[in-house]
């Protein structure tokens, strides 16, 4: 259905582009979270290969928990160095660690560079042509 979004938030792994046409074959577009770690990118890379296979249109990976500026530099090398288009960093909060902690969303006023990446991270979502 036109302008529906749905946003299914997948446990960390490859099974859910394998099985039997993968549980994702119909998605737009994929979002892969990465750890600033090197195998984390390697496996989005891998992710990337997969979702081309099953059709995905476009896939992209979103570095996670960046300790900045080091880990965005990382990510944006690695991602370019193994083809994953990187679509937003997100820095490491310790607001995001407490609220986690503490079964509770990220206060109002709490995370600010937290919540102006996800903010980018949207923006750029919403460019994405689909379809």
């Amino acid at each position: 259905m036109p302008g529906t979004v749905v946003i299914a938030d997948m446990e960390a792994g490859l099974e859910h582009l394998s099985r039997s046409g993968g549980t994702l074959a119909y998605a737009d577009v994929l979002v892969a979270i990465m750890e600033p770690s090197r195998k984390s990118v390697i496996t989005v890379a891998r992710t990337v290969a997969l979702a081309d296979e099953l059709g995905i249109a476009r896939t992209v990976g979103v570095g996670n928990k960046a300790r900045l500026p080091a880990d965005k530099g990382f990510f944006e090398r690695l991602c370019a160095e193994h083809g994953v288009e990187l679509a937003a960093v997100i820095p490491f909060h310790q607001d995001v660690v407490d609220a986690d902690r503490a079964g509770t969303g990220l206060d109002q006023g709490n995370g600010a560079e937290v919540r102006a990446a996800v903010s980018g991270l949207l923006d750029f979502l919403d460019r994405v042509p689909v379809g």
